[in-house]
């Protein structure tokens, strides 16, 4: 079905897997950093226990398979709220992650919020949220200024939608891809709120895997709403 170089699946899995590791890598020297060293077993347990009680405040809840991101206290967070797909897995990205997923998606306008692995559901793509703070955007602006940071884009086409309740756009277009010798469709919509531009993207491995996780983003479209 796909057209795929050798280890081309591996390059779009990398993408998802390397927006982690400067999260992990943090984690493990926050870890040490935090590790207490008492003059005894008993202080340790003391401490662990004061530190572990300390943690609870402000953490994110735990991802339940179909759930609602967005929110604040969500697996993400960004200025609308919407529905995920069941067996889609959302990932929020720490300011690490989100630079080096603007660098490496090339869109230095906007910032990675969330990358939501259709993988767990058997497809090869990503839901991805991006957010600026500007608030002097319409949908259209922003939609086109993201369009505008892509490569190799032909055939957009603008429209205005809704996004659950929400004044929004949309668009798609045609994009040749990096890991095949052909074009594929991708898709986007964005709404503005009070709090900047949130744009939600669909991009798949190839047209095939873009129909197929095509009703996972018209949820999220369909259930948008603000916080």
């Amino acid at each position: 079905m796909h057209k795929l170089t050798s280890g081309a699946v591996a390059a779009v899995v990398s993408i998802g897997l390397l927006t982690g590791c400067s999260s992990g890598a943090e984690k493990g020297s926050d870890a040490a950093e935090e590790s207490p060293a008492p003059a005894s077993a008993k202080a340790a347990n003391e401490s662990e226990k004061s530190k572990g009680k300390a943690g609870t405040s402000g953490k994110k809840a735990e991802w339940k398979d179909g759930g609602r991101i967005g929110d604040a206290g969500a697996v993400c967070e960004f200025p609308v709220s919407f529905e995920v797909a069941k067996a889609w897995k959302p990932k929020g990205l720490d300011a690490e992650g989100a630079k080096f997923l603007s660098k490496w998606l090339g869109h230095p306008s906007f910032k990675g919020a969330c990358e939501i692995d259709a993988k767990p559901a058997g497809m090869i793509g990503y839901i991805r949220v991006w957010t600026s703070e500007r608030t002097d955007m319409s949908p259209r602006q922003a939609l086109e200024s993201f369009v505008a940071e892509e490569k190799h884009v032909t055939g957009k086409e603008f429209s205005d939608t809704k996004a659950g309740d929400l004044p929004a756009a949309e668009v798609v277009y045609e994009q040749k891809s990096p890991l095949l010798d052909e074009s594929k469709r991708e898709q986007a919509f964005a709404v503005t709120t009070p709090k900047g531009v949130t744009v939600v993207h669909l991009g798949g491995l190839d047209n095939s895997e873009h129909k197929e996780m095509l009703p996972a983003y018209e949820l999220a479209k369909k259930t948008t709403k603000l916080p």
